[in-house]
């Protein structure tokens, strides 16, 4: 219970933060998460970094999201490597990496790909066309045929979490480009995490390219995570976001 009032206090924490930044009042979001699975992050997973990333991101949810939850998704290399693992709320944080992700999702140690995991969510909150369900070997032989499920398009905050460079980055260019044409309102903030020191050059082109993506530079995750509310906010809110979400 203790744990819970944490975060809904982190939750005021950063309504408080907004408003000073001039956001009287949070706008209805959806809000997702998409972690980054590839090989090289596998340490700070096993080692409970990033559970305590998305733990200290829950609260975005409960100041956005109408339902109070955090729509996650993983990523590695091509279309295969994406999966959608679920919500995550302030009833089941507690361990979600290890209890939902760590060598229990397609792509598990792969290489890295934006573009895969941006169209699956685009297409999840609405904004690229319905979500097709294949169906499965056995369905086919009863006769059972693909699924078209249209989605309704949801105004969408998206936070990526990365430690490497990316492989496909003419196709992501490619899909920001699209998405900014068709004025999705969708806004992704990438952050590029390293504990070695490692620039993200591409993630800075497109943070200043495209007015719906940001990018956040975090050098040691383990005191990133370690900040109080009002610090941690101070480094994820920007005058771009802001200018997004009053848009």
């Amino acid at each position: 219970m203790a744990l819970t009032l944490n975060l809904e206090k982190s939750a005021r924490t950063l309504v408080l933060s907004l408003e000073k930044a001039g956001i009287a009042k949070p706008p209805a979001l959806e809000v997702g998460f998409g972690l980054d699975v590839s090989g090289s992050f596998e340490d700070e997973h096993r080692a409970g970094i990033t559970d305590r990333l998305l733990t200290r991101l829950v609260p975005w949810g409960l100041a956005f999201d109408p339902d109070k939850k955090v729509d996650v998704f993983t990523f590695s290399s091509g279309a295969a490597g994406v999966h959608e693992v679920g919500s995550v709320d302030a009833r089941n944080y507690d361990g979600y990496v290890a209890n939902n992700i760590i060598a229990k999702v397609p792509g598990w140690n792969g290489g890295t790909d934006y573009s895969h995991l941006l169209e699956r969510m685009l297409k999840h909150f609405g904004w690229a066309g319905p979500i097709e369900k294949k169906a499965g070997f056995f369905g086919r032989l009863m006769g059972q045929k693909d699924e078209v499920i249209p989605v309704a398009k949801k105004r969408s905050l998206v936070i990526v979490a990365t430690d490497g460079d990316n492989a496909d980055k003419e196709r992501t260019m490619r899909v920001l480009r699209e998405s900014e044409q068709r004025q999705d309102q969708v806004y992704f903030l990438f952050l590029g995490i390293s504990n070695q020191g490692s620039t993200f050059p591409f993630l800075e082109r497109i943070g200043d390219q495209f007015g719906n993506t940001g990018f956040k530079a975090i050098h040691n995750l383990r005191k990133f995570v370690a900040q109080s509310d009002e610090e941690l906010n101070e480094q994820l809110i920007d005058e771009e976001l802001i200018a997004w979400l009053k848009g």
